[in-house]
């Protein structure tokens, strides 16, 4: 059995994150709360430790989204397989051993109440901290929603995930190119642009030329000659970071080992197949790498927006001991904060920025809080480098520059000796020697993300969820049935092509409802985000879906419409209010012929039924409509042939009271009234109902104005 939360969840729209909402009651409390496990929290964290000792497990607290801490500059590398991903991370339980950690994702600060809350997964509610000092580390984040197509299609560089994708991708097209015979396909398939001529997209692109290289050999199909490596840079020269006569000499390098450098140039939108630019040129690929596109973290958005945080493009800006401007106890490193350096200008995002800024805050907290003055940080860069691949690096050490196989191995000890861990140090000191004696790796490793439409089998009895369960997924059943119920019994039976689970992720809530399998089954979900973004984005769907959704009222709910009705008219029996005169449709009955039938009705709803008199269901005119718009031969076929929706149905013995119950929960206007053999006697209208009820109200006030 596969329950729901096995399903890809956005904890931050659940309303069990609501303030006050959170299982461990009074929320902790801690000194000092770090928020964020890059380098600058890890590195604050590691200088509270060396310097608190065993009170650092009482004093101090990192709550980060992920339990490591990434070397970001070494992403590169592992998208071209020269070292493994587990090399480039460090746990934070073992990097900042001594302090409390709290894995989650951090949903709301509240500055005036000094508490920061997160969501710590799917089975744990949201949990709160309180705060005397806090250390706002959180970084950035990707956002490339400026460029069409980039989100869907493009591949980026933020994570070790990323990179083990862009890995994937690249060997894929490798093995697609070597079966496919088409020539131009051919050449799609093996032209890989990256976006964006920084640190890197240098980088990126020198890794996959070297991953390429160096694995050709093993795909003796395909032509060298048809690779194509496109870098796209917005700027005049790559590198802007460390100057123009080492950017020229990037290119230069670059070119002779056959990448094609486009400067000034801006890719405009992507395809699948297709990379425009906006100047108009077209570039056929499958496969394009962004490394441009960083943005405010969420939480630090929502803080500048509602405390009026002092910022300069989404950088909170600090005093030059990293306190928020204005504030006493609020202090920023690291990407999210503008950090003035040593000359006044903003301090960059860079790793080496950051874990001195992180190392620094740490002492500046603790001369706080012995009512000493926190110190200014000052420090100037000690350079830049960028590798280029096959041994060759360029960089700014000292101010001095450097270029070549001396670059190459400056560039490999100073990130050798930047990488966090000596254990970490060792591993890639290791594989970079193995890589000089065998072929990089080319396995092909296809670690997929979990589909936003996946199946979910079942078998009899299975749960797909209960009552109080986070809601993460909605459902469409492809095969089976199941059953749900509330703590008064069962609700209804859903059967095959019935959707469910809409409600709760509309309405932003837990679960209402136990579903279950009745018979072996299978589902088809799709994950919160999707079914929120058809849903806020199609007014169809919207339309529908909210529609829908009434049919998973609450057996309290359902009550309480239903006492809205008069107490003669729920005495009454479905008998009593049938109507006959609704024309009813056979199946076999052409589709032409029933627009004629719609058109004397008068109604865009019929009743179809089989050879027997047997309910077969509803039959919607908008649905003959589209039905017929299929072309010529549409006309010529039946009713059958169209969809025909599944009907509520009632006996003619039955209770108002409890009709009245049943119409809470559908969004139908209409039920059929059938016998015991579900043979067709006349259908049950809303609208007759509440006009009944309206009439008994009438008269009852006649009644009573008259006395």
């Amino acid at each position: 059995m596969h329950s729901e939360t096995a399903l890809p969840m956005d904890l931050e729209s659940h309303p069990e994150l609501e303030q006050g909402q959170t299982d461990a009651g009074p929320p902790r409390s801690f000194p000092i709360v770090i928020m964020g496990g890059g380098f600058a929290g890890a590195y604050c964290a590691r200088s509270l430790v060396a310097s608190l000792g065993s009170e650092a497990l009482r004093d101090v607290a990192v709550v980060a989204d992920q339990n490591f801490i990434l070397f970001h500059p070494m992403l590169a590398e592992v998208s071209g397989s020269s070292i493994s991903p587990l090399h480039v991370v460090n746990p934070l339980r073992k990097f900042c051993r001594g302090v409390s950690f709290f894995l989650g994702s951090v949903t709301d600060v509240d500055l005036a109440r000094k508490t920061v809350r997160f969501s710590p997964g799917p089975y744990v509610r949201a949990a709160s901290i309180a705060y005397e000092q806090l250390v706002l580390a959180v970084g950035s984040i990707v956002d490339v929603s400026r460029v069409p197509g980039m989100p869907e299609h493009g591949y980026l560089m933020k994570t070790v995930g990323d990179a083990i994708r862009l890995r994937t991708g690249l060997l894929e097209r490798l093995e697609e190119a070597s079966i496919a015979t088409d020539e131009s396909l051919r050449r799609r398939l093996l032209t890989f642009v990256v976006v964006g001529g920084g640190y890197s997209g240098v980088e990126t692109i020198g890794q996959l030329l070297d991953l390429v290289r160096g694995v050709q050999k093993f795909y003796p199909r395909l032509n060298p000659k048809e690779f194509r490596f496109v870098l796209v840079q917005s700027g005049p020269h790559l590198l802007p970071q460390i100057g123009e006569e080492l950017g020229r000499y990037s290119e230069e390098q670059l070119r002779k080992r056959g990448v094609e450098v486009r400067l000034n140039a801006r890719v405009k939108a992507i395809t699948a197949e297709r990379a425009i630019f906006d100047n108009g040129d077209v570039i056929e690929t499958n496969t394009v790498v962004t490394t441009v596109g960083n943005a405010t973290h969420p939480v630090i958005q929502k803080l500048i927006k509602s405390s009026k945080l002092p910022n300069e493009r989404g950088r909170i800006t600090t005093e030059a001991t990293m306190q928020v401007i204005g504030f006493s106890n609020l202090w920023a490193a690291g990407d999210c904060a503008g950090v003035p350096s040593e000359g006044g200008e903003t301090s960059p995002a860079t790793a080496q920025f950051a874990m001195r800024q992180g190392a620094l805050l740490g002492k500046n907290l603790l001369r706080v809080r012995r009512g000493a003055s926190p110190e200014p940080f000052r420090f100037k860069t000690l350079g830049e480098m960028a590798s280029l691949g096959h041994h060759s690096a360029v960089g700014k050490v000292l101010g001095f520059k450097v270029s070549g196989f001396l670059g190459w191995l400056m560039w490999r000890a100073t990130y050798l000796y930047k990488l966090p861990g000596i254990e970490d140090k060792l591993k890639v000191f290791f594989e970079w020697n193995l890589e000089l004696l065998f072929p990089r790796d080319i396995s092909l490793l296809n670690v997929k993300t979990t589909d936003v439409l996946g199946r979910v089998h079942l078998e009899k009895g299975d749960p797909v969820y209960h009552i109080g369960d986070p809601a993460s997924s909605f459902y469409i059943l492809e095969k089976g049935r199941l059953q749900v119920s509330d703590a008064a019994g069962p609700v209804r039976i859903l059967n095959r092509g019935e959707h469910f689970g809409e409600r709760e992720l509309l309405q932003g809530s837990r679960r209402e409802f136990n579903v279950e399998a009745l018979e072996p089954s299978t589902l088809v979900a799709m994950n919160m985000d999707t079914f929120e973004t058809l849903a806020q984005n199609s007014l169809t769907l919207g339309h529908l879906l909210k529609r829908s959704s009434v049919r998973y009222l609450t057996a309290g709910e359902r009550h309480a419409l239903a006492d809205r009705v008069q107490l003669p008219v729920r005495e009454k029996t479905v008998a009593d209010l049938l109507r006959k005169d609704l024309p009813v449709l056979s199946d076999s009955v052409p589709v032409l012929d029933t627009l004629k039938i719609f058109k004397q009705a008068q109604h865009s709803m019929l009743p179809v039924v089989d050879q027997n008199a047997l309910l077969k269901g509803w039959l919607r005119l908008d649905f003959v409509f589209d039905f017929l718009h299929q072309g010529p031969l549409a006309s010529e076929k039946r009713v059958s042939d169209v969809t025909i929706l599944p009907a509520d149905t009632v006996e003619p013995g039955d209770k108002i009271g409890d009709v009245v119950l049943r119409f809470a929960q559908t969004p139908d206007r209409a039920f059929v009234v059938v016998d015991q053999e579900r043979k067709y006697i006349g259908t049950i209208w809303l609208l007759d109902l509440l006009l009944a009820n309206q009439e008994v109200s009438g008269s009852a006030s006649g009644s009573i104005s008259h006395s």
